[in-house]
């Protein structure tokens, strides 16, 4: 399904980041559910990777409407042209670099926006694919504009480190632009998500003069400001001078500055924006979003599905009454915090001595992370509590369990907590995304259906075990949550509902 050949144009581009087809789960699941539920309209895929992995699957079956699939990879020094050979011609590339001086900077009335000027760069890059980027980087011309920008931005930091973050920076922004032009062409192009996603979308949209359409299921920037915040990897003169009236440093700033610039770019370019849930929406204004433009459209399953699933854990609970097995679905990654679920797992199991974690999803995406919690299984002493599973099929998991954990750090409108209500198992989890609001209902709900589960602070194991421990010894609380999340994701998160929704949105932007 890779296409380097030309392609008939598809009613809609999906543009993705690091997820389908490569990576199960979460977005994966929305990509393929939509592609799946609309067999009238033909999509193809453009796929951003960091750096290619030859031994990488795709993780799903295509839908026979998946007519193409383009991949660009924004890390990988192999994706380098093999003709970019040519010396640069310092005048020929001024108007780049004056483009370069110019981002990030809030421009006086008159002057280009910051879309405008990053469309200038990446055109200027497109027009000239006989010059590497380390060509470019490594040129007097470059080398002076990173100085003057050091001087402006970030002048009490190391000058190397400044160098290179700057060059982390633009180099996947050429990548990027070489990439563009195996763009498939389409009436719509749908990004699920700001960022590197968000630039392509935006610039593919620009470029046709066809709608782009951005359903974010985390708050993109949101997301990235927390990694940068916490990364070992940005060097920072903040840890060797702590200075409380500025606590980022200016590299960091400098990371978070260009997120911001580039999610405010799909924002302004978006013809419509998708958000799962209320509070998404908010941050989307709060970070630059017209709200004019948003619609919330949830996740959504076909409830009726898993009916045979809730019938079977309820015969299973009906001959175990003393069960009590919790369950974790999902990739084993930093995102989903299993650490913190081991070190719950540690704290139940002091009280509850019969109980069992199963641990079930892959394990290869961050095999070091996996390695980690192997080891901390050991030092937990809860290995005989706790099982991974590895990859494991949803309909067999859901009914073996008593409870469903999630951990994570961060999430939008998880299918797993949607799909573990509609199999009647209740849910503890901690407090991201819209996971309070699927458990406890919204304040709009009516009839008001009641709690389906509990909610936790992130990363406090005391919370999510006593949590935990609570439903667990007491079934007739467990029972009522089960109900409860069989009504609220039965009124509010079916398929149907969701479908109508982006039926009327493509409806209206293929028409455009």
């Amino acid at each position: 399904m890779k296409s380097h050949a030309p392609q008939p144009a598809a009613d809609i581009c999906l543009v993705l980041e690091g997820t389908y087809p490569y990576v199960s789960g979460g977005v994966s699941t929305w990509v393929h559910q939509i592609i799946e539920m609309f067999p009238q309209w033909t999509f193809s895929i453009l796929y951003l990777g960091a750096q290619r992995d030859p031994a990488a699957k795709y993780k799903y079956t295509l839908p026979r409407n998946l007519i193409a699939i383009e991949e660009i990879y924004l890390f990988d020094l192999s994706s380098e042209p093999a003709h970019a050979t040519a010396t640069l011609v310092p005048a020929k590339w001024r108007p780049l670099h004056e483009s370069v001086r110019k981002l990030g900077v809030r421009a006086p009335s008159g002057e280009p926006h910051e879309f405008e000027l990053l469309r200038s760069i990446m055109a200027h890059i497109t027009q000239n694919p006989r010059v590497s980027f380390d060509t470019f980087w490594n040129s007097q011309a470059t080398w002076s504009v990173v100085h003057e920008l050091y001087d402006r931005y970030a002048h009490d930091e190391s000058f190397l480190d400044f160098y290179w973050t700057t060059c982390f920076l633009i180099q996947p922004l050429w990548r990027l632009a070489h990439g563009l032009s195996r763009l498939p062409q389409a009436k719509v192009y749908h990004s699920a998500c700001t960022g590197y996603a968000g630039i392509a979308a935006a610039l593919a949209s620009a470029q046709t003069k066809r709608p782009l359409i951005l359903t974010e299921h985390g708050i993109y920037l949101r997301e990235r400001i927390a990694d940068i915040c916490r990364s070992p990897w940005i060097p920072d003169q903040l840890v060797q001078r702590p200075n409380l009236n500025e606590p980022l440093g200016s590299l960091r700033r400098l990371w978070i500055g260009f997120f911001d610039v580039v999610g405010r770019m799909c924002y302004n370019q978006s013809q419509d924006i998708v958000s799962l849930f209320g509070n998404n929406a908010k941050a989307q204004q709060h970070f630059g979003a017209d709200p004019a433009k948003i619609t919330i459209i949830p996740n959504g399953i076909r409830t009726e599905d898993f009916a045979p699933l809730h019938t079977q854990r309820l015969a299973r609970r009906a001959a175990e009454p003393e069960s009590q097995v919790i369950g974790f679905l999902g990739r084993v990654v930093t995102i989903k915090d299993v650490k913190t679920l081991l070190r719950t797992a540690r704290k139940v199991c002091d009280e509850l001595p019969q109980a069992r974690f199963l641990i079930a999803g892959p394990t290869e995406e961050e095999p070091e992370y996996y390695e980690q919690c192997l080891d901390l299984t050991i030092q937990l002493g809860v290995m005989t509590q706790v099982e991974f599973l590895g990859p494991t099929q949803r309909d067999g998991f859901l009914p073996t369990l008593d409870l469903m954990l999630l951990t994570s750090f961060s999430e939008g409108l998880p299918f797993v907590i949607i799909e573990s209500l509609a199999a009647g198992v209740p849910v503890v989890s901690t407090d991201v995304g819209a996971c309070s609001e699927l458990l406890n209902g919204s304040p709009e709900e009516s009839p008001a259906h009641g709690p389906a589960g509990l909610i936790a602070e992130v990363g406090n194991s005391d919370e999510l075990a006593q949590a935990i421990i609570r439903l667990l010894t007491h079934p007739q609380e467990l029972d009522q949550m089960t109900e409860a999340g069989l009504k609220r994701v039965a009124a509010l998160y079916h398929e149907d509902a969701i479908k109508a929704a982006y039926e009327t949105l493509y409806t209206r932007c293929i028409g455009y």
